[in-house]
């Protein structure tokens, strides 16, 4: 009903025409409607805006090093987007039949960090005009955004350009949208962040007992003795090695945002040298090579360097 009781004169028009623009893969009709220069240009300074303001932690000399530099960044990030959506309505798909460029690499990058490839199209609220200005117009655009797990209406500007042709030309709201996305991925981030330490802090203390075992093991006999081993071995086996085994299950387990990944990634491979690390130590006790205990050594030698990072990037992630 909204598109069929559109007139060519009306900003609702201008909607409509995009639609019939991509549908028919038409960049002259789809350019005539839509300034994709403006456009982009209100989106990328909402989108630098949002994610300034909503980091909390930023101090102001910070935050003002960070604008000066996305400014740096503002034309190539927006020709990039310009190029990526001129492909859209070319082809109807946002992936290039040729070899995709750097650019197009980086438009697809900021679209993801924009929260922009989760949406989902709802439809169009209406379309109001502006009390104080009759050539501009402000349509209600609803998207489902699936990382929030909810809808956001964007503030579509319309307005008359010099030959009395409504044009599309700015997102009023993206800076709040941008905000919405932030904060949705902060308590994904924060949400992982307790639940991980939750399974790292129970575990330390399993590994930590274990630890005392080993010490009052060797108290009582000697490495010389076949039952210290032996009992040094089934410690290491059915303790040690078992609980990094059963960490990394429940490490693997936890829901994992894209924030938290080279987190994630690192704690899997101290899961990984550990498990390996104390399979080592236990065939040490059997063969006795200086090989064995020589590759045990190495890999908790890595385990502590990684722990160390592991520290760092929990560091950093909780500053935020």
């Amino acid at each position: 009903y909204f598109f069929l009781h559109s007139k060519s004169d009306t900003p609702e028009y201008a909607l409509k025409a995009v639609n019939e623009a991509i549908a028919a893969h038409d960049t002259r009709k789809f350019n005539r409607v839509v300034d994709a220069d403006q456009l982009l240009s209100t989106i990328y300074d909402g989108f630098v805006e949002g994610l300034t303001e909503s980091d909390q932690s930023m101090t102001p000399e910070a935050r003002e090093a960070i604008t000066n530099f996305t400014q740096m960044l503002r034309q190539p990030i927006i020709n990039s987007l310009k190029a990526a959506i001129e492909t859209y309505v070319e082809t109807g798909s946002p992936e290039q039949t040729s070899e995709p460029d750097d650019g197009f690499l980086a438009a697809s990058e900021i679209m993801e960090r924009a929260g922009l490839s989760k949406l989902d199209y709802r439809g169009i609220d209406g379309v109001s005009l502006d009390e104080n200005n009759p050539n501009r117009a402000i349509a209600d655009v609803r998207f489902y955004q699936s990382e929030a797990a909810n809808e956001f209406v964007f503030k579509v500007a319309i307005e008359k350009d010099d030959d009395s042709d409504w044009r599309i030309t700015r997102l009023e709201n993206f800076r709040e949208f941008t905000e919405l996305v932030a904060q949705t991925r902060r308590a994904a981030l924060d949400k992982y962040l307790e639940q991980t330490s939750e399974i790292n802090l129970r575990h330390d203390q399993t590994i930590r007992e274990a630890e005392q075992k080993y010490g009052a093991i060797l108290s009582l006999g000697s490495l010389g003795r076949a039952q210290t081993r032996f009992d040094l071995k089934v410690l290491l086996t059915d303790v040690v090695k078992k609980d990094w085994e059963v960490r990394k299950q429940e490490l693997f387990g936890v829901e994992v945002p894209k924030a938290a990944e080279p987190l994630q990634n690192l704690r899997m491979r101290i899961c990984d040298l550990s498990i390996e690390s104390a399979a080592d130590y236990a065939k040490w006790m059997e063969d006795k090579k200086s090989a064995t205990v020589k590759s045990a050594d190495e890999k908790h030698k890595q385990v502590l360097v990684l722990l160390d990072e592991e520290k760092l990037l929990i560091g950093r992630m909780t500053r935020r």
